[in-house]
């Protein structure tokens, strides 16, 4: 198991119920030997909280007084919501192609949370918990160890059955599941003075984490937070990538989900790259003061090698500039203004860009409030 070192994983730190702060990023584990993303599998969440032997009502206690009986304490209430929330989500993502049981819920008896960095004996914990011998296609054994000591706010496996868990927050709980269903991180990548015709490992630089947009990146989960387009195609296959065909206008339609050009691909000797169009929403929730917030073409790419290898899971990677990096400002329209620090994570319209390691060359010919047109020529 390779640990990830950051401070990405800040966000996913559910402070107010831990009470502590996790230094070091979210992580998957090793691949399991059985996928679990087939459609025609119902996937189902067995939710297991270890408790500490110092806090025997961790799971049951409620933080004030209540006239009215309840049978789940605060900490127990706010993980069935995080579940309800990350199920919501995932059937979103995959257009309802995913299915899922009703979950179940067991809380180990106190001294089951103990300090410890052992993934797979916290796995086998729960399983004797929750009275499984062995876990089925489709299950996914939920482990919260809040005394974890490994470094890791979750951690999930590729294709695999369990998660593991020190915060137990939305968020986690999702961009763990996603490691299961076969996701890598979404990741984005710069290039020295954004110059991305210097493409090489020693000029441009990976954050495996950095896709703001993606919680497989760097989002927060709020009822309106997806994936990209790239990565539910390159998984989901929902919605299907359409190919470029060169020199044509093509035009990405974001009017809704359903749309069958939410999203194009090209290939080029080993390297693929996807273009989807990204109208930025009033409801984020959670924003960067550093992104320029405008209707863009976003380009996203897999490859070639030297990318991966950057980090230890590295998936789609968004390609992002400085502003302050380009000759012309594509913020200021007047010259006399200077350029705005900003991070442009898309082009906008009338730019062109040269794809990277590909002598192709992408225009932005028209942006509006649903829809862009673009085309791609070869130089």
């Amino acid at each position: 198991m390779d640990l990830i070192h950051g401070g990405d994983c800040m966000k996913r730190i559910f402070a107010a119920v831990l009470g502590l702060a996790l230094l070091t990023s979210i992580v998957p584990a090793t691949a399991a030997s059985k996928a679990q993303n087939e459609w025609a599998t119902t996937h189902k969440i067995v939710y297991v909280g270890l408790t500490p032997k110092d806090q025997p009502n961790f799971w049951t206690e409620n933080e004030t007084d209540t006239t009215t009986a309840t049978s789940d304490g605060a900490m127990l209430a706010f993980a069935k919501e995080t579940v309800a929330n990350t199920i919501a989500f995932w059937k979103q993502n995959s257009r309802g192609k995913m299915k899922f049981a009703t979950s179940k819920f067991f809380i180990g008896k106190a001294g089951t949370a103990t300090e410890r960095c052992d993934s797979s004996a916290d796995v086998k914990a729960a399983m004797k918990i929750a009275g499984l011998k062995s876990v089925p296609i489709g299950t996914h054994i939920v482990v919260v160890n809040v005394y974890d000591t490994c470094g890791y706010a979750g951690l999930g496996a590729f294709g695999g059955n369990s998660v593991n868990l020190r915060s137990f927050g939305t968020t986690t709980l999702i961009h763990e599941l996603g490691h299961n269903f076969g996701y890598y991180h979404s990741s984005a990548m710069y290039c020295k003075n954004s110059d991305f015709k210097k493409f090489n490992a020693t000029n441009c630089s990976v954050d495996e984490y950095g896709d703001f947009r993606d919680l497989m990146g760097n989002d927060e989960w709020c009822p309106d937070t997806t994936l990209s387009a790239t990565q539910r195609a390159t998984i989901f296959h929902t919605p299907l990538a359409k190919s470029v065909k060169i020199g044509a206008e093509l035009t990405l339609d974001v009017s809704n989900m359903s749309t069958d050009r939410i999203i194009y691909e090209f290939g080029y000797k080993g390297n693929w790259y996807f273009f989807e169009y990204y109208v930025p929403s009033v409801n984020r929730c959670m924003s960067f003061s550093s992104i320029l917030y405008a209707p863009q073409i976003q380009v996203r790419m897999i490859g070639p090698a030297w990318t991966v290898a950057k980090g230890n899971s590295v998936g789609p990677i968004l390609i992002v500039r400085s502003d302050s990096d380009l000759p012309t400002s594509v913020v200021n329209v007047d010259p006399e203004m200077l350029p705005r620090d900003l991070t442009l994570t898309g082009f906008l319209e009338g730019e062109s860009f040269q794809l990277p390691g590909a002598p192709y060359t992408l225009t932005v010919k028209s942006t509006g409030s649903t829809s862009a047109v673009f085309t791609l020529a070869k130089n």
